[in-house]
């Protein structure tokens, strides 16, 4: 035997298995998602590209208004879509993963208008509230005015929400449920004052969905497990700071 073919020298190499392509789609809602220079950003972006990175996956991401991403998602026509509130409805559909980002519902109100929803949901009867649909803010919505006369206006976007709820469409006693660091984005980028908050009313994180037509539960198993790596890394905290938006605890994803 010669040293070379004792040594491997000359043998072919073993071939690296492919990378995995994994098309994603999510919508054009910043702070957390948008399109930048014709690239998808944010960062729930940059988490998922990370993860994407630590399992060598090849992930690209589409930025398309939602009831499309939504449409191609449930009839596993795309890998995953984000970002996914943690429901029956899209456990239906998609594997959900470890929670991601922290956000938060909250009520506005005009500037004058006194109320603030302190716990009692009574105080809520006769009065209008705005929100944006179908989405997870409407299931917020119906669970918070259940069995009350509450008028409910869905809209097609956050922004009509605001600009109706400053213009006084929703009435004199209309208030509108809102993610609170969508709310105060749009506020910014619009210039739209006369609007404050009136009280919290559900906490709640993002999360990524893997669509499961297409992702089995290995891999669904190592894209969570790769999330939860950064996490505990501190890497998911460095990459989401940038943005000023909480990073969901990694305690949240542990139970998971």
């Amino acid at each position: 035997m010669t040293l070379a073919v004792a040594l491997g020298f000359g043998a072919p190499a073993l071939a690296q298995p492919p990378a995995k392509r994994l098309s994603f789609v999510t919508e054009h809602f910043p702070p957390y998602t948008y399109a930048e220079a014709g690239t998808a950003a944010g960062p729930m972006v940059d988490v998922l590209q990370a993860a994407c990175a630590r399992l060598r996956w090849q992930c690209t991401v589409e930025v398309l208004p939602w009831r499309r991403a939504l449409g191609l998602a449930q009839n596993g026509l795309v890998d995953g879509i984000f970002t996914v509130v943690d429901t029956p409805e899209r456990r239906s559909y998609f594997h959900v993963s470890v929670p991601v980002l922290g956000a938060r519902y909250t009520l506005f109100t005009r500037a004058g208008d006194d109320f603030v929803l302190q716990g009692d949901r009574q105080a809520l009867v006769g009065r209008t509230i705005g929100a944006y649909g179908p989405s997870a803010t409407v299931l917020a919505l119906d669970e918070l005015v259940e069995g009350l006369k509450v008028e409910t206006v869905i809209e097609p976007d956050n922004r009509t929400v605001l600009r109706k709820l400053a213009a006084g469409r929703y009435g004199p006693r209309g208030l509108a449920l809102v993610n609170e660091y969508v709310a105060l984005h749009l506020m910014r980028e619009d210039q739209l004052g006369g609007l404050q908050s009136a009280g919290a009313v559900k906490e709640f994180d993002y999360a990524f969905g893997l669509v499961r037509q297409r992702i089995g539960a290995r891999d669904f198993k190592a894209f969570n497990e790769a999330l939860v790596a950064l996490c505990h890394s501190g890497r998911s905290a460095e990459l989401v700071r940038p943005y000023a938006l909480p990073a969901s605890a990694c305690a949240k994803a542990a139970r998971r």
